[in-house]
This record gives structure tokens, sequence and C-alpha cells, in this order.
């Protein structure tokens, strides 16, 4: 049972760092949404006052779609980060906590994140899989020892 919880968590690591991979092109697709909705505001909204300036209420809506863009870049580089995290964690079976804590970070994007993670909890969950980190842990420790 221990080698098929070793070949599932081999898995789902594996899976965290595709999840990873895949959610870095989301910061081009952000780029595209806010040019798109540069374009879409301008051409909807009447910018303009009867004497042809630009009212001040443009510049803070331009300020509000900068900073909610800001806001879902620095969300997606956290999520990023927590995916590699994760994939690595789980491959090289380092922090059981860790690894628990990044599969449910992931449950919060559906449906992927939802379902990965989700996979990911259950097989942490299990009795026999916290072993698996402690017997990583115990043999690093003995490889220490034996080189000085």
């Amino acid at each position: 049972m221990t080698a098929s919880r070793a070949s599932q968590l081999n898995l789902i690591g594996a899976l965290f760092l595709v999840l990873g991979l895949i959610s870095i092109f989301n910061l081009a697709i952000l780029r595209n949404i806010g040019d798109q909705l540069k374009a879409n505001s301008e051409m909807t909204a009447n910018l303009t006052s009867l004497e042809g300036t630009k009212p001040e209420s443009s510049d803070q809506f331009d300020s509000m779609a900068n900073s909610m863009l800001m806001g879902m870049f620095i969300v997606s580089i956290t999520f990023t980060l927590v995916c590699f995290l994760t994939g690595v964690c789980l491959l090289k079976r380092i922090s059981y906590r860790t690894c628990l804590v990044g599969a449910a970070v992931t449950c919060i994007i559906f449906p992927v994140g939802t379902v990965l993670g989700a996979w990911a909890i259950f097989v942490l969950t299990a009795r026999d899989t916290k072993s698996l980190f402690e017997d990583m842990a115990s043999d690093s420790r003995t490889e220490t020892v034996t080189e000085t």
C-alpha cells in the first residue's frame, strides 16, 4: 500500500508542477484583459466633457482598473509559487504540512485546482502517507551523518 501511495504522491506532485506552469500563462492573459478593459471603457464611456477635456473620473477609473489588474497579477504569481512549492515538496517528500497547506490553497481555484487539491488532501490524510515523509526525513538525516 505504501508503494501505491508513493506513486500517487509522485503523480500529484507532477500535476502540481504542470498546474504551476499553466498558471504562468495567466500573466499573458491578464495583460490582454487589461488592454481590452481599457479599450472597452474608452469606446463605451463618454470620457470627454462638453469642452472636449478629459474629466477626472476617467483617471480614477484608470487607477481602479490598474489596481484590480495588479491584484490579479499578485494572486496569479502567488498561486504559481504555491503550486511549484507544493509540487516540489510532494516529489521530494520534504514537508508534510507545506503539502497540506498548498493542497488546501489550490482548492480555491475552480475546477482544476479544486479536483487536484482535494485529491492531494485525500492522499495526504491517509494513515500510511505521513510515514513516507518521515522515512524520507530520516533517510536524509542518516546520509548527512555518514557524509561527515
